[in-house]
Order: structure tokens, then C-alpha cells, then sequence
């Protein structure tokens, strides 16, 4: 009767281990969700890499367990409380990917600032799809964010500045690109449009706001309207 009774509990104590073992993953599991629904809520923006990583691999692995289980209520139960956990990556995901196209969106901004300043309007020209390009897609991340406060803190940090800065670089890169038109008017002899790109030109000139983005405007509308001609020997 002792030897039974042995091996019963011998049979029996694998498997409340498993189960105490796997109680106390969710349990940890729960606690890397709640922390990292907490940094994803605040109005402090951060990128909680090591976090979400952590949480995101506990998620895996905890998964992995509850699904080989045999009892299927059981399993079901632990399938519910895996949802939050499941629900808070997925959003984490999104506020990561947020702040990370809106430091991008920043850098490029700071380019086109220091550029327009410097009268660099070349520098301006190249950058300035890009910049535009990840202006929208920044708006679209954030907007896939959880909670209206934190896209808020995120649309003040990263979409003002650059919309700012987009309505700053208007006229400069609108008289940029008006320069490839009346190049390719000249190269056309359609010289009619040409000098109606240049009056465009001339009327947008005063409204760029950069002193020395204008100079340099200046410069090369006057090229246009002066062109050299050389005389052919």
C-alpha cells in the first residue's frame, strides 16, 4: 500500500510542478504587459526596446506551454489572460515604430531648416521628397497608435515642427521645380512657357522667407533670364 501510494505522488508531483511552473510564467507574463502598458500610455515618449523584447519573448515561450497542455478548459482560461498580453505587443509595436518615423521625420527636418538657412536650396531639392514622404507616413504610425493623449504628445513633438518647416521650404521648392520646367521648356524652344515659369518665379521670390535661400534663388533666375551665349567661333 506505501509503494502505491509513492508512486502516485511520484506520478502526480511532475505535474503539479508543470502546472505551478506555468502559473508562474503568466504570472510574470502579466507583469512585463502591465509595465509595458504603463511606458506606452505615458506622456514621456520613449522607446522601450528591452521591454518590449522581454515581453514579447515571454509572450512566445508562455504560449508555446499553455498550447501543449491536454486539458482544454484549462487551456482556454490561460488563452484568455494571454490576450491583454497579446493586444499591449501589438500596440507597443506601433508606438515604437511611431517614435522611430518621427525622430527619422526630425532629422530630415533639421536638414532642410539648416539648409534653407544656409541658402543651400540644392540640398533642399533633394532632401525635401524624402522629408515629405516620411511626414506621411509618420501621420499614418501615429494614428495607429493606443490613446488619443499619446498621439497628441507625439503630433505636437514630431508633425507641427516638420508641417512648419514644410510650409517654410513651399515657395523655395515650388520655384525649384519650376526651374526643371523652364529648363525643359528651353530645351523644347517653347520659350513662351519658359518666360511664364519665370514670371511665376519672380512673383513667388519675395514670400521665401530665408535670406540667403533667396540670394541663391535669386542667382540662378537670373541665369535663367540672362542666359549666356556663346559665340561660335
Amino acid at each position: 500500500m506505501f509503494a502505491l501510494l509513492v508512486i502516485i505522488a511520484s506520478a502526480f508531483y511532475p505535474v503539479s510542478a508543470q502546472a505551478a511552473s506555468l502559473s508562474s510564467d503568466v504570472g510574470k507574463l502579466e507583469r512585463y504587459t502591465e509595465q509595458l502598458e504603463r511606458t506606452i500610455h505615458s506622456r514621456q515618449l520613449s522607446k522601450p526596446y528591452a521591454l518590449y523584447n522581454k515581453t514579447k519573448r515571454s509572450y512566445s515561450e508562455t504560449k508555446q506551454r499553455i498550447e501543449r497542455l491536454k486539458d482544454g478548459p484549462v487551456k482556454q482560461q490561460y488563452r484568455e489572460r494571454l490576450k491583454k498580453a497579446d493586444r499591449t505587443i501589438r500596440q507597443a509595436a506601433y508606438y515604437i515604430s511611431a517614435i522611430e518615423s518621427g525622430e527619422r521625420l526630425i532629422s530630415l527636418k533639421s536638414r532642410i531648416d539648416q539648409s534653407l538657412i544656409s541658402g543651400k536650396v540644392e540640398v533642399v531639392y533633394d532632401v525635401y521628397p524624402s522629408f515629405d514622404e516620411q511626414l506621411k507616413k509618420t501621420k499614418v504610425l501615429i494614428q495607429k497608435v493606443s490613446g488619443s493623449v499619446v498621439r497628441q504628445k507625439m503630433t505636437e513633438t514630431y508633425v507641427r515642427p516638420a508641417e512648419t518647416t514644410k510650409q517654410r521650404a513651399f515657395y523655395p521648392m515650388n520655384i525649384m521645380l519650376a526651374f526643371d520646367e523652364i529648363i525643359s521648356a528651353y530645351e523644347q524652344d517653347d520659350i513662351e512657357k519658359a518666360e511664364r515659369l519665370l514670371r511665376l518665379c519672380e512673383k513667388w521670390l519675395p514670400y521665401v522667407k530665408d535670406a540667403n535661400a533667396k540670394t541663391a534663388l535669386n542667382r540662378y533666375l537670373a541665369d535663367f533670364e540672362a542666359p549666356v551665349i556663346l559665340e561660335v567661333q
